[in-house]
């Protein structure tokens, strides 16, 4: 049969390459529901219906190539060339670290000698986090996170605090750089970091494998400005979802890239609008799983990011030279078109609304343009980063999700692009397990390294220096608990129950024993 083709940008009839090659990376082995989905139902690879949807992509005429780690099993290598799904292989490859840059590396070496003519795209499955650091865990002794025994570590069930021997918080102003490292780390569900990630792909490049056309980030908060930033060199395009998605084992894909067969040819960014549309129409066919998803050419990475800098230097000047008396009203009014803005769960309570520390970055500029900020020039940077980062959205759902069915998730607001981390943001003093080593830009070279590498983004921007500004006097109380927050899955079973519909105002319905209605 004959193989499909993805084209060049700008409407060039000549296909870039020959055939398409879809590799997946699956790294379900710290989950056990996502490797026995649905219901516990999958006892082994063959039956789990990722495998099903990959044999139908084959089937259109496309190579797959993945690596699929289960739960208390081993780690596979799946091989179907296109048009030949009787052909797959197999291959155990006993248990590999999907944690390692190497490992993701070596799938696409493997992926591109399998079709050396094929254009890659890459699905990254299982969970997503937005921003992850990379952690040396080896240098995160009982030496290094005391200070060598001068701090102290009070673990509460809401937080876990660095205190002095008069048990005082060591930090008791401002953000909590803590170049020592931190005891309060998830035990869960840990994916590659955002380094690694980026690292994954140059090594892949280096080794001569070609840019990725487009990268499926089908998991959550991967919409991501630091995520996209790391990856960007790597890849065309990228298409993601800046809150939760809904794990469906690959259900999408059969319907794309038949899509992709039917007309032949496509470019890389009608592939990944393809993507997201196709996992718009498989969550909405049920109801009850709303997701926001974007697709962005991953080439105007660079002027976001340059707008996001100049939001940073505005807000910064507004907070530094604004007259001592007049300081309380700027962060005011910061904190306000903060909690206005769009954010996404970080505290797994599913309510989506500060104090979240995921906040989209579109929605705050559109809050803050409409915030006098005279005589700083806040306004017109916020407004320069919304004129860069318009068309990104894909689609925005309105429903109550089945994890939550008293909450109403509205993504209809046409300002959303993607997410940014944005710790602390009701200036609480409680933050995100993440925040120490995303506010570490400028490592003190004689301390350990647990944190080996630092992403570009928050060295080449003054972002951490508007949060750190932000936040100074207020008082430090401690980080969050560490988890990567649960995958939700896609319930086919679910029924919303009766009495509990969203509101068709669009607050939403109000449990009894609440106070507020829930929102997106």
């Amino acid at each position: 049969m004959n193989q499909p083709n993805l084209l060049p940008a700008g409407g060039a009839a000549t296909p870039r390459t020959t055939g398409v090659t879809l590799a997946v990376f699956a790294p379900f082995g710290t989950d056990e529901v996502l490797s026995a989905y649905p219901d516990g139902a999958s006892q082994d690879l063959a039956q789990h219906p990722l495998m099903r949807a990959l044999l139908k992509v084959a089937e259109s005429g496309v190579n797959v190539c993945a690596a699929i780690d289960l739960f208390d099993d081993s780690t596979y290598l799946v091989d179907i060339p296109a048009g030949h799904p009787a052909d797959l292989q197999v291959t155990e490859r006993w248990k590999q670290d999907m944690t390692s840059p190497i490992t993701l590396a070596g799938l696409l070496r493997h992926a591109h000698l399998q079709a050396p003519d094929a254009a890659l795209v890459l699905a990254l499955e299982g969970h997503g986090a937005g921003f992850l650091p990379d952690l040396d865990r080896s240098k995160l002794s009982l030496a290094s996170v005391t200070a060598n025994g001068t701090i102290q570590w009070k673990v509460s069930q809401d937080a876990t605090t660095p205190v002095n021997s008069n048990g005082d918080p060591v930090l008791p102003f401002g953000s909590p750089t803590l170049p020592f490292g931190s005891p309060t780390l998830p035990v869960n569900h840990m994916p590659l970091s955002t380094w690694a990630l980026g690292d994954a792909l140059k090594q892949a490049l280096d080794a001569g494998v070609p840019k990725l056309a487009a990268i499926h980030f089908n998991n959550c908060f991967n919409m991501s400005v630091e995520v996209l930033h790391t990856v960007a060199p790597y890849a065309d395009y990228a298409t993601g979802y800046e809150n939760y998605n809904f794990f469906t084992a690959g259900a999408a894909y059969p319907a794309v890239f038949q899509k992709l067969a039917a007309a032949g040819s496509a470019t890389a960014q009608q592939l990944a609008q393809w993507f997201a549309d196709g996992n718009k129409d498989i969550l909405a066919a049920k109801g009850n799983h709303p997701t926001v998803g974007c697709v962005v050419q991953l080439a105007r990475l660079q002027a976001i990011v340059e707008r996001i800098d100049d939001l940073a230097d505005a807000l910064l000047a507004a907070l530094r030279t604004s007259a001592p008396a007049q300081r309380p009203t700027i962060v005011q009014k910061i904190r306000s078109a903060i909690r206005r803005a769009q954010q996404f769960d970080t505290n797994a309570n599913m309510d989506l609304e500060t104090p979240d520390e995921l906040t989209d970055i579109d929605s705050l500029a559109t809050e803050l343009m409409a915030t006098d900020f005279a005589p700083f020039k806040v306004q017109q940077a916020a407004a320069g980063l919304r004129d860069a980062l318009k068309d990104i959205k894909r689609y925005g759902a309105v429903d109550a999700p089945w994890t939550a069915p008293g909450a109403l998730w509205d993504f209809s607001a046409k300002n959303l692009a993607m997410n940014i981390f944005l710790p602390d943001p009701l200036l609480l003093g409680l933050w995100d397990w993440r925040s120490p080593y995303y506010l570490d830009v400028n490592p003190d070279p004689t301390l350990p390294r647990v944190q080996p590498h630092i992403i570009d983004f928050v060295k080449v921007t003054d972002w951490v220096d508007f949060i750190v500004e932000y936040h100074k006097g207020q008082p430090f109380k401690g980080l969050l608990p560490a988890a990567i927050p649960e995958f939700p899955v896609f319930n086919a079973r679910y029924e919303p129950p009766k009495g509990r519909q969203p509101d068709p105002c669009g607050d939403g319905d109000i449990p009894k024993g609440d106070d507020k209605p829930r929102r997106a």
